[in-house]
């Protein structure tokens, strides 16, 4: 599953000094198996988190009358399952389930009447007589409700008056649908039927087998599934376009399905979608496991983007539907489709046990998603952005409350939390890490093996590592379970040692890293840390390799004098952050950099950014030499015309990082002075540009132009760029997608009356892409009046607030944020009211705009009121905690920087006024 990417809004950590900290979560070590769920029949607590196995589904059959125009449905499922000893009592998932009956039916014909007990989500069956050992067949004539709020279980949308019904079952919701056993390792074959009215479209995981009139409905019945857990089964009802995406190379029929009237705009996903599936067929050497493929459009989501379901991912309308895309909607709509259909390996052939290895199809997804990414244009130079994954879990990572990978799952808020930046990029990023340790052959050799061991069953990371481990004739059980099983990252000083008569070697010293802000963190045993650095020998480079494995090691290198430079992260895949001197930094700029590739060279940036934001903590000495400590602003400057020189959207985006990230500590009386910087840096680049894209852009070219831009007409606020935004802004909707949203902001920034006619127009605008421009270009004006008046359209009810509401996180200084909150602390009722809240989306999203400030004097009342008003929302625990530790260490970073930033910028140079021209 793709998560929401809204809330995730990270840039480079040094950019995001004080960001409210994305939740995280994990559970027991690589090398141990989980113990299977109590199966004793007398136990009549009700069951807090995994369910006992009295009674063991083998397959479901199930029928659901689904009527889109209605707001329930009704369902006939029988569960075919094994009872091991006699049991009085069954337990079931089930929520909000009204059962009109319920039956057992044995192997022999022995018919017995349940009772249903419904507790919260957890279904008590009850049997009189108790049913005896053998097969059964547990039958249920229920109905249920459709969600029109949240995106879970069966939920009902509209899209230009047409109603459509849509499932969405991971992590908990199938109960909401089916009483079943919700859980993954419940891995079985499916039959669903679906009842529909005739003039509609049905979908499901399997292609149909037969069509059959009932009534004035058309009943739907389509293939048995191959083995699969509750939460990947699925399906779509209503009047949708179906668009022939063609077969992949082995046969697979592909489909895109969107809704009636839309078929135009999935022409660029039907013409990619099956080239997607055959490079993973190819990358695997294992078939596409399921009959079909069909993608299916959801007009709006909440809390993810897609979702892998086996034969029918569904997918976010705003993430697949384009007219005319831009070259950033088309890498964006390939890097989805690849991560979703990575999963139809990753996690639908092979599932996980349990939520705590959630990893094993998150982690695998997004490493394996960039991979098949970079395959299918190598012109975009993804591999360059292997790096984001790194220092993005990095930045996750750096707080003491960060979870574990496999963070053990004690209650429901656990399975919530695990669908988080840990899962995601810091699973990739260990992948990525020990995949370059051992080779990439031999990696994807284990890979390969282990699915096919485990083909459609279950799985957990010891079975996974011991794949890897055997693959490539090493033990990498040690090392493995040091990044999984415990929390945060190493940061790693590495210091030349020339002693007189001997060899030059590496000191080397490791501590997890974490900044001022956060509480100490408990003590926890050395990472095993697969390292290669990289050092001048002669003039030209040579790399070194170990396993660092202790808090203090040495790394000898082979070379007859000592070293002029060390580069402690060698192709910059090492998941850990170098902790450099200013003289270390300044050889490297000055000497190394014609050496080193450009992801060594982001890597650098990456820790030197780290490094001039705080005052880091004492490193246990090993050699005889002053500790490194916080380094200069000025030095981080002084990369950024090196990084500039990359000439890609990576590099760049690294560069801007460094200004933009400071504005938020720019006091007032120098904002003036900060912004003639800006424009200083960047104006060349956005003249030569260019306001408006051309028919020779590329992908590199249309990011840097709008990042670019951004910086310069928004942040710089230059009054030429500026003019040329509103005079565009006349006809914005026929602009060029790429530049229509920063045109938007920045005009509606400067006009008023642009402002206000947005306001008038944005309740009648068909377009949902144009919508979302126009909600954010609303929000994000300087104008304290103005905003104060946008805010009030998420409580419009003409407006969806599952899009109007994340312009509660849209302002774009502290003077508006501090409005924003204003805002919520008025009318905190009536948003909980409307706001979707069955994903962690909602608690991260109110807390966030508490947590966006570094005023210590707010702290610990934003707290208090976050905690009494949120606290009891889907995954807000873990979430507050987090946030507000991200925020304790910006309030530190504050401290450190702000007085450097004040002499900074003193120093900078207004440019002089341009003469006046003369009056005739």
């Amino acid at each position: 599953m793709v998560r929401d990417v809204r809330f995730a809004l990270t840039l480079l950590p040094f950019l995001v000094a004080c960001p409210a900290k994305a939740p995280q979560s994990r559970s027991t070590p690589p090398h141990v198996v989980p113990t299977k769920p109590v199966v004793t029949n007398t136990e009549t607590q009700v069951p807090a988190l995994r369910l006992p196995r009295f009674f063991v589904p083998s397959g479901y059959a199930a029928t659901l009358v689904i009527d889109p125009a209605q707001t329930t449905f009704s369902g006939v499922i029988a569960i075919t399952g094994d009872i091991a000893q006699r049991a009085p009592l069954v337990w079931l998932h089930g929520y909000e389930l009204q059962i009109k009956r319920a039956t057992a039916t044995s192997k022999a014909g022995a018919n017995v009447p349940l009772s249903v007990i419904p507790h919260g989500d957890v279904l008590e069956i009850r049997a009189e007589p108790a049913l005896e050992p053998g097969t059964w067949v547990l039958g249920f004539e229920y109905t249920g409700k459709f969600d029109t709020l949240n995106t879970t279980g069966a939920f009902r949308q509209t899209a230009n008056n047409a109603a459509y019904v849509y499932s969405q079952f991971e992590a908990l919701y199938a109960r909401r649908v089916f009483p079943c056993l919700d859980e993954p390792d419940s891995k079985v074959p499916w039959q669903l039927t679906l009842e529909v009215p005739k003039g509609v479209t049905a979908v499901s995981n399997t292609p149909v087998v037969r069509e059959t009139a009932a009534g004035a409905n058309k009943r739907v019945e389509f293939a048995r599934t191959k083995p699969l857990p509750s939460y990947l089964i699925a399906f779509g009802v209503g009047p949708f376009d179906i668009v022939d995406a063609g077969k992949t190379k082995s046969g697979i029929p592909v489909r895109i399905v969107a809704m009636k009237g839309r078929s135009a705009d999935a022409a660029y996903a039907a013409k990619t979608t099956a080239r997607i599936l055959d490079l993973l067929e190819e990358w695997f050497a294992i078939p596409y496991p399921y009959e079909k493929l069909d993608m299916l459009v959801v007009p709006v989501s909440v809390g993810f983007s897609a979702m892998e379901n086996a034969g029918l991912v569904t997918t976010t309308e705003r993430a697949i539907l384009f007219d005319k895309p831009s070259w950033q909607n088309r890498r964006g709509y390939v890097s989805l489709a690849a991560h979703e259909l990575a999963h139809q390996w990753f996690g639908d052939l092979v599932t996980m046990v349990w939520w705590d290895d959630i990893w094993l199809n998150e982690g695998f997804a997004t490493w394996l998603g960039h991979k098949i990414t970079n395959r299918f244009d190598p012109s975009w130079h993804g591999e360059r952005g292997d790096l984001d994954i790194q220092t993005g879990a990095l930045d996750s990572d750096s707080i003491v409350s960060a979870r574990k990978i496999r963070q053990p799952i004690e209650k429901v808020d656990d399975i919530y939390n695990v669908f988080d930046g840990i899962s995601y990029t810091k699973g990739a990023a260990v992948l990525n890490m020990f995949e370059s340790f051992v080779g990439a052959e031999k990696f994807q050799a284990g890979v390969r093996q282990y699915l096919k061991s485990r083909a459609f069953g279950n799985a957990t990371s010891a079975h996974f590592v011991a794949a890897i481990s055997g693959a490539t004739g090493r033990d990498l059980v040690p090392a493995f379970s040091t990044f999984l099983d415990q929390p945060g990252a190493p940061e790693i000083e590495a210091r030349l040692d020339c002693g007189k008569g001997a060899p030059p070697r590496v000191e080397l010293v490791q501590q997890r890293f974490v900044p001022p802000g956060s509480p100490d963190p408990a003590h926890q045993p050395p990472w095993h840390v697969p390292m290669c650095v990289a050092f001048e020998r002669d003039g030209k480079r040579a790399d070194a390799c170990t396993l660092f494995d202790k808090e203090t090691s040495t790394l000898a290198l082979d070379a007859k004098k000592c070293p002029r430079w060390l580069m402690p992260n060698a192709n910059g895949r090492g998941y850990y952050r170098s902790r450099y001197t200013a003289q270390q930094v300044a050889t490297l700029r000055d000497e190394a950099w014609p050496q080193l590739s450009w992801s060594e060279r982001r890597s650098i940036f990456f820790d030197v950014a780290s490094a001039a934001r705080y005052r880091p903590r004492g490193m246990r000495r090993v050699v005889s030499k002053p500790p490194s400590g916080k380094l200069p602003l000025a030095l981080v400057v002084s990369l950024v015309p090196k990084l500039l020189a990359g000439g890609d959207r990576f590099t760049l985006n690294d560069a801007l990082g460094v200004p933009l990230g400071l504005e938020r500590f720019v006091a007032e009386d120098q904002r003036t002075k900060y912004e003639a910087w800006v424009r200083g840096l960047f104006a060349p680049a956005a003249t030569k540009l260019g306001l408006m894209p051309r028919d020779t852009d590329d992908l590199d070219t249309e990011s840097v132009r709008v990042d670019v831009l951004r910086a310069v007409a928004w942040t710089g606020r230059d009054p030429e760029l500026v003019k040329q935004c509103v005079e565009l802004a006349k006809n914005w909707r026929d602009l060029p997608i790429a530049i229509r949203g920063l045109v938007l902001q920045v005009a509606a920034d400067a006009n008023p009356d642009l402002h206000a006619k947005l306001m008038r127009d944005v309740k009648t605008e068909p377009d949902r892409a144009r919508r979302e421009e126009m909600f954010s270009a609303l929000v994000a004006t300087r104008d304290i009046k103005r905003v104060e008046a946008a805010l009030e359209l998420t409580l419009d009810p003409q407006i969806d607030m599952r899009e109007s509401s994340w312009m509660l996180l849209g302002t774009s200084n502290e003077a508006t944020r501090k409005v924003a909150e204003r805002f919520v602390r008025v009318h905190k009722d009536k948003i909980l009211a409307r706001l979707p809240k069955e994903a962690v989306t909602g608690a991260n999203m109110l807390t966030a705009i508490f947590t966006a400030s570094c005023d210590p004097a707010q702290r610990d009342e934003a707290l208090a009121f976050v905690t009494a008003n949120f606290g009891n929302l889907p995954g807000a625990e873990r979430g507050t905690k987090q946030a507000f530790e991200g925020m304790d260490q910006c309030i530190a970073s504050r401290k450190a920087l702000e007085p450097e930033l004040r002499a900074f910028l003193t120093g900078v140079k207004l440019p002089k006024p341009k003469d006046k021209p003369a009056k005739s």
